[in-house]
């Protein structure tokens, strides 16, 4: 059986936290309350349990009375959060591949959730999921990520690009007002956390291109994956969250994405005491359990998402995986 290993958040965008708090008369320490964590373990080179960063967040909407602290937080966050990817998408020629530099690299960032982009249409999706199955369900950590987008493409566009629409798994607030800020138009309770953008602003050229400096910047990147903890089981975990709602992920295509040959792929799966059915399955969980807590779509729904072809064949599988039904 697979050991499997934590997932892991860095810390950075909880520097930017302790002053939101304190403008509630909160401190960070009171947010930390209870997480095995303490202020020293905070910092811009620090990584945590992705699961204690949810909490956090979490603990930080509760004790501030701040709702959409979520939003506050995604706004103060920039390139200067995400390390060397940051340098990577900064020198990009477009704002299209800086996102898909962001889509590529963001397991450096996050071991616990992923980042794609994918064609719907005449527009591109930029989206966030989380396939970490110890997490608890988090609504602020899905407005944080669409915040921390669209901080992220208004600083690479300067402020020239907007997204067309933004839908976001966690349910509608008791007061909407904040998530106007955004910039498009906004809905609650969908299926994906995620913004649609034009072609046209996918291909807008950025001024802050530099192919020398990208190049550097990926050398750095290079370094970091080709000494990276977290193996072929979570390289594989990461690329079935960002194909799981877009068709039945195979393993040929996983081990084509992760540019290994599927007896390969095998092979080092079965080394780390796993196989690609039990990853697929520990990903459908972590994405069912996740959309069962923060909407109201019907089971057949999410049935559907997580690629079943019956919703009895779904229950009969989510009762194998957690001990209970979708409905309970």
């Amino acid at each position: 059986m697979e050991t499997r290993k934590i997932a892991l958040q860095r810390a950075a965008p909880l520097v930017q936290l302790a002053p939101l708090l304190a403008a509630a008369g909160v401190s960070l320490e009171d947010a930390l309350d209870g997480t095995g964590l303490s202020v020293d373990d905070i910092g811009p080179d620090r990584f945590i349990p992705f699961a204690a960063f949810l909490e956090i967040l979490e603990r930080s909407a509760t004790l501030s009375g701040n709702a959409d602290i979520g939003l506050q937080l995604g706004r103060r966050l920039g390139l200067g959060v995400l390390g060397p990817v940051g340098d990577v998408m900064r020198h990009a020629a477009t704002l299209g591949e800086a996102l898909a530099d962001f889509a590529a690299f963001q397991i450096l960032n996050c071991t616990g959730a992923a980042v794609y982009l994918h064609r719907v249409g005449d527009e591109v999706m930029w989206g966030y999921g989380i396939y970490d199955s110890a997490h608890a369900a988090s609504p602020v950590i899905h407005d944080a990520v669409i915040a921390v987008g669209s901080a992220l493409i208004a600083e690479l566009a300067r402020g020239m690009v907007r997204p067309n629409e933004i839908t976001l798994m966690r349910p509608a607030p008791a007061d909407p007002a904040p998530w106007r800020s955004l910039g498009a138009p906004v809905r609650f309770g969908q299926a994906r956390t995620c913004m649609f953008l034009s072609r046209s602003a996918m291909a807008r050229p950025l001024t802050t291109a530099d192919a020398g400096a990208r190049d550097a910047a990926l050398g750095k990147v290079a370094s970091y994956l080709a000494r990276a903890p977290w193996g072929w089981a979570g390289r594989t975990r990461h690329v079935l969250r960002t194909r799981l709602q877009d068709g039945p992920p195979t393993m040929p295509e996983v081990a084509r994405h992760l540019d290994i040959d599927v007896r390969t792929l095998r092979r080092a799966l079965a080394r780390e005491g796993t196989g690609f059915a039990e990853i697929r399955d520990q990903v459908r969980s972590a994405v069912a359990c996740e959309l069962l807590s923060l909407t109201r779509l019907p089971v057949g729904d999410i049935a559907e998402i997580v690629d079943f072809a019956t919703p009895s064949s779904f229950v009969h599988a989510f009762r194998r995986w957690t001990g209970t039904t979708p409905s309970a």
